[in-house]
């Protein structure tokens, strides 16, 4: 009975879209480890990109994808996403994904750090929900088993194979084994992590700290973006401002009412995520204030409403009207680009276990993602898991990396008293000491509190435990590949260190040795 041919781990749209394939090819146990709908996925608003419209191709979506990643792509990952993309778009339509049109042909914007519009979005500023949404009715109709509330605590490996996963049933505490050949972790990110975030709950790096436990390698960990803007008020949890609005003509203005993105980037509001984040923080330094805005207020207020729909009507529900006074926005966690190590057809080091979505490393993004890839590396990549082919696939290269294991890592002792671990204790941890600026100092703090916290809690037994020690490891992955990279490279910034070297041309690897 807990035999399947698939167990996928996460309900988003990487573990929905990779169910919905596997399913064809065999029995499908689909784990979750809250409600299927429960997931960070459904909160992406921008889009996903692909080279689909006139004057565009997929060498310049190649192009811009690389000179994002700031020389650390894998170019054989990027060429197999911007040229399966099209395809992969087809794929969803034939799903029933309904993307916004306009006069019959699918719409297409333009969001930072892109050449040209090839930015879909469907529901306006609802492109994940309505994708997620899509495939969960689907995923529910099939002959997937979906468990809701069972949280995967281990991956089970024989003589280096994978064998299957243990799972926690939250809700009566009992631990099941479920037995598979081809386990596919899908349970996404850690923007859990900090104290602003734009990441729901559920985002506590599970499928990170699984992996890591059963040996498999991580790599590009120091890289975490953080989004522009996320909107900044008083009592109201941080919520994301799309991209695309600026994409549409939203200018960033400081407290004073200046536009001044210019100063920091000859593409304006329109630079790289990190360089406008980064410029974001500098002027909110500068004024010692906590935000700056977006101003849409010059556009026409139909056009605003018609095509943010999601995001005006989350703002005017807190008493501000976008169309006529400027969103108050800051950065705040958004995406992990590092994650599990995988080659182009989504395998790790450990035979049997792959990974794809947030929780892979497939090193499409480098060291800063290009705003709407995320959705598109899922699709192509978890279609890649279902037909890999052994014949012919190359071996790693493992030229241009460091490895490294936490065991390695010399303990040191925190400069003050250290607090009882806890979510929140965390959260103000990694946004003070691992956040968008970062130093020695604070690197070294950080890693500190987080080795005495992975030792007090070593053996959680409910979920919210197993949780804070699945994010408690991550978080010390994140944080001691900042401090062994002593440069500033796309979404890493080091103070002390605020150029990029050559030397740094690689990928740090941690990998769990006993």
């Amino acid at each position: 009975m807990n035999q399947y041919d698939y167990i996928i781990v996460g309900s988003g749209i990487a573990g929905l879209y990779t169910s919905l394939l596997a399913q064809v090819k065999g029995s499908v146990l689909l784990l979750t480890k809250a409600g299927i709908n429960d997931c960070n996925s459904r909160h992406a608003q921008g889009g996903i990109a692909a080279a689909i419209g006139i004057g565009d191709s997929a060498e310049l979506h190649y192009q811009d994808t690389i000179a994002a990643g700031a020389g650390l792509c894998d170019e054989e990952a990027v060429h197999i996403l911007v040229n399966e993309a099209p395809d992969r778009i087809a794929d969803l339509i034939n799903f029933d994904v309904h993307f916004d049109t306009v006069d019959g042909a699918v719409a297409l914007t333009k969001e930072a750090a892109h050449s040209v519009p090839r930015i879909l979005h469907a529901g306006g500023d609802a492109t994940g929900e309505h994708i997620e949404v899509t495939l969960s009715r689907m995923a529910k109709q099939s002959k997937i088993v979906i468990l809701e509330y069972c949280l995967a605590t281990e991956i089970i490996i024989d003589d280096g194979v994978v064998q299957g996963v243990r799972a926690l049933d939250s809700r009566t505490g009992a631990v099941e084994e479920f037995r598979s050949g081809a386990v596919i972790l899908a349970s996404g990110g850690g923007g859990r992590f900090y104290k602003f975030t734009t990441n729901p709950d559920t985002a506590t790096a599970d499928g990170i700290a699984l992996a890591y436990d059963a040996g498999a390698e991580i790599t590009d960990m120091e890289f975490f973006q953080f989004h522009p803007t996320a909107l900044r008020l008083p009592g109201v949890t941080p919520f994301l401002i799309s991209e695309a609005v600026r994409g549409e003509g939203g200018i960033l203005r400081n407290i004073e009412g200046r536009q001044f993105m210019y100063d920091y980037a000859a593409e304006g509001d329109l630079a790289p995520r990190d360089v406008v984040a980064r410029g974001i923080l500098t002027e909110m330094n500068k004024a010692g204030s906590d935000r700056v805005f977006l101003d849409v207020t010059h556009l026409p207020s139909r056009r605003v409403t018609a095509r943010f729909p999601h995001i005006y009507r989350f703002c005017l529900v807190n008493g501000l009207d976008i169309t006529e006074t400027p969103i108050p926005v800051a950065p705040a966690a958004h995406y992990m680009m590092g994650g599990v190590k995988t080659n182009v057809w989504g395998e790790t080091n450990i035979a049997g276990l792959f990974a794809c979505g947030e929780t892979a490393s497939t090193g499409v993004h480098g060291a800063n993602r290009l705003a709407s890839n995320s959705l598109l590396e899922v699709v192509v990549f978890a279609k890649r898991i279902l037909e890999r082919k052994k014949e012919g696939v190359k071996p790693p290269d493992v030229s241009k990396r460091e490895c490294f294991s936490l065991r390695d890592r010399r303990r040191r002792k925190a400069s003050g008293k250290v607090p009882r671990p806890s979510l929140l204790a965390l959260q103000s941890l990694m946004w003070d000491n691992v956040g968008m600026v970062r130093s020695k100092e604070g690197l070294a703090e950080a890693a500190s509190v987080l080795a005495s916290w992975q030792r007090a809690i070593d053996k959680p037994a409910d979920r919210p435990f197993r949780e804070l020690a699945n994010i408690i490891l991550a978080g010390r992955l994140v944080t001691e590949a900042a401090l062994i990279r002593e440069e500033s490279r796309g979404a890493h910034f080091r103070s002390d260190f605020p150029a990029p070297s050559d030397t740094w041309l690689k990928h740090i690897v941690f990998r769990n040795i006993a």
